[in-house]
């Protein structure tokens, strides 16, 4: 039962410096050289000459051209804050908010240019819009048909949303997911392509697009459609077993078999389908002694599965055609087609949740990473964008879902609720962010008992000082996030440090969640974009075998006077707890600018002992 259960993170201690990582000054006083890299959004050096402004506190800009490598070089500037234009012939004019650090010599940014012609992923257009409750009422209602292949009923309640919210890319990919059922392919692509007009970064209506295309026979369009998705938002096993399967109806047998190996690392458990892909890669590439090994894998590995007879078939087949040396008749025309790519994948349709982190990959661009400065710059800009936490106050929607086993929502449940954080400074060097709703605690007042406290501060103490030490971190390379430049770091709690980054309480215990997780890091500010964790196990007290967590920050403009602030925006949690699952939903609007003439003396929330144990540092206990 999920009664009596409570759920929060450690309240956001950060000191302002911590053994272990070394400290440094921006101070504008030390000159230091800017190289801002210039590229298209698929990560290549800008094919044309770019001309790049650079403005401090609105004083005349510093210009420069870029040169050898689409890089532009700004010799001996000022550390600081600084507004940046990228122009070039025939590319939209890109305005990015940059930081020059002083600890180092040098300062690297990434800038990527979109062409006049294409669509853009921008950053103004990079959320999809938020569902009223009455539109995602009729969303829930024609998904419960979908899933019980009523397509009439579904249609009908789809289209009764379009007319509510015409312009929500999410009822016009569900619209092509009924003509798609149904089989009525030129419908579902005229949907499809609807959705992506809206909204370009729709990754499910990429993926069912271009698996759309492959199923009728336009391997080139289908290549082209998931390439995007995969820049877009990533990969799991089976966008890379649908590229297997487009490069491979191409007879581009290296990208093939390149995708085809990622998914069948990637599908883990599920791999019996991309090893059967992978193993037929093989008979078409003449390599007959991989492709036996390829098949004695999926029969020793998956003997109950299906594919195991069909992977023993193939494997009497390469005998016969070893011993004739000259297959005829059906059994060569088998070994030498391409596999008929799969039914439309059910996590395309619905999936409860997002994959795990480590069962999902992207497109990183070839740009050297230098781990230690990274984090040092992530960690001086997560401390001074503490600071924007006491300035605002919002209007926090929380939502809470119970999601049946076929993936779809059920009856929701929600609270709004006034919300401000404080800032507290106990003690030289130590700040402590403590969470208001409605002007209290009022852990009691949401929407289920299932409640969460600490949420939205979540980077601070992931990149902050107080917990660096806690976690393993690597740098995976560039990427995007939301058509921004971005460095993916991974990192993953230490096995023999205790875990007080994440933690739950339920009515007998607290309990310490050890996580991993991977986050999203502007190119140009070293602000955290987005935030994914997981849990490194299932935790088997609580009978906890999914918690996925998904945060997203970025700026906020507060209009009356120009002032921009980088804040929490959304976050959500994807639970599988008792063997049931659950969405939890919080989202900031409404912001406002919060003062104060005097400080607030603020103690800590009321918690247990064992709360207060769990959050403290070493130092302290």
């Amino acid at each position: 039962m999920l009664a009596s259960l409570l759920f929060f993170y450690p309240l956001s201690l950060v000191q302002a410096q911590t053994p272990g990582r070394s400290s440094f000054v921006a101070s504008s006083a030390v000159p230091v050289d800017l190289f801002v890299h210039v590229r298209e959004p698929g990560g290549s050096p800008l094919n044309a000459s770019a001309t790049i402004k650079l403005f401090l506190n609105g004083g005349a800009p510093l210009i420069e051209q870029t040169q050898g490598n689409a890089t532009a070089i700004f010799s001996k500037i000022a550390a600081g804050e600084y507004e940046m234009q990228v122009s070039a012939s025939g590319y939209k004019t890109a305005k990015e908010h940059a930081v020059v650090f002083a600890n180092g010599a040098s300062t690297t940014v990434y800038v990527y240019l979109h062409g006049q012609d294409e669509t853009s992923s921008a950053k103004a257009s990079a959320e999809l819009p938020i569902m009223s409750p009455h539109l995602r009422s009729e969303v829930e209602h024609g998904l419960n048909s979908l899933r019980k292949r009523e397509y009439s009923a579904a249609r009908a309640q789809f289209a009764k949303a379009a007319k509510l919210a015409p312009g929500n890319p999410e009822v016009q990919y569900l619209l092509g997911m009924v003509e798609y059922s149904e089989q009525h392919f030129e419908a579902a692509r005229q949907k499809f392509q609807a959705a992506l007009a809206i909204f370009p970064l729709h990754e499910r209506a990429l993926l069912a697009l271009g698996q759309l295309e492959l199923c009728t026979g336009d391997a080139v369009a289908a290549t082209a459609t998931l390439e995007k998705a995969y820049a877009t938002d990533g990969a799991d096993w089976q966008t890379h077993f649908l590229l297997a399967n487009a490069y491979l109806a191409q007879k581009n047998f290296d990208e093939a078999l390149s995708h085809a190996k990622r998914a069948t690392a990637l599908a883990k458990e599920q791999a019996a389908p991309a090893l059967m892909l992978l193993a037929q890669i093989f008979v078409q590439m003449k390599k007959p002694e991989e492709a036996r090994e390829t098949f004695a894998k999926v029969i020793h590995n998956f003997p109950k599965d299906a594919a195991a007879a069909q992977a023993k078939a193939h494997l009497a087949e390469l005998d016969g055609e070893e011993t004739t040396n000259a297959p005829t008749g059906p059994a060569a025309s088998r070994s030498a087609a391409a596999p008929a790519p799969p039914p439309i994948a059910a996590s395309t349709l619905a999936s409860w949740a997002p994959p795990d982190i480590d069962n999902k990959e992207y497109d990183l661009q070839n740009a050297a990473c230098s781990q230690d400065d990274l984090l040092q710059r992530t960690e001086l800009r997560v401390v001074r964008q503490m600071d924007n936490f006491e300035k605002f106050t919002a209007t926090e929607h929380i939502e809470h879902q119970q999601v049946d086993p076929y993936g779809f929502p059920e009856e929701s449940k929600s609270r709004d609720f006034s919300y401000v954080v404080l800032v507290e400074h106990p003690r030289a060097g130590v700040t402590l962010l403590d969470e208001r709703r409605d002007g209290s605690d009022n852990l009691s007042s949401f929407p289920t008992n299932l409640a969460t406290q600490g949420l939205f501060a979540l980077a601070l103490n992931i990149f902050g000082p107080n917990f660096h030490n806690d976690l393993n971190y690597q740098c995976e390379g560039l990427g995007t996030w939301r058509g921004e430049a971005a460095w993916l770091v991974r990192f993953e709690q230490k096995p023999e440090v205790p875990a007080d980054l994440r933690l739950w309480r339920d009515s007998q215990a607290v309990y310490s969640l050890p996580v991993k997780g991977r986050a999203w890091i502007s190119a140009s500010t070293y602000d955290v974009l987005h935030v994914e964790t997981d849990i490194c196990r299932p935790v088997r007290a609580l009978q906890l075998t999914r918690d996925h967590l998904v945060i997203d920050y970025g700026p906020v403009q507060f209009n009356h006077d120009q002032t921009t602030l980088w804040l929490p925006q959304n976050a959500e949690m994807f639970m599988e707890l008792h063997g049931k699952r659950y969405h939890h939903i919080h989202t900031l609007r409404d912001y406002m600018l919060f003062s104060v003439d005097t400080r607030y003396s603020v103690g800590r929330p009321k918690q247990t002992e064992a709360l207060a144990a769990q959050t403290s540092t070493p130092a302290q206990k």
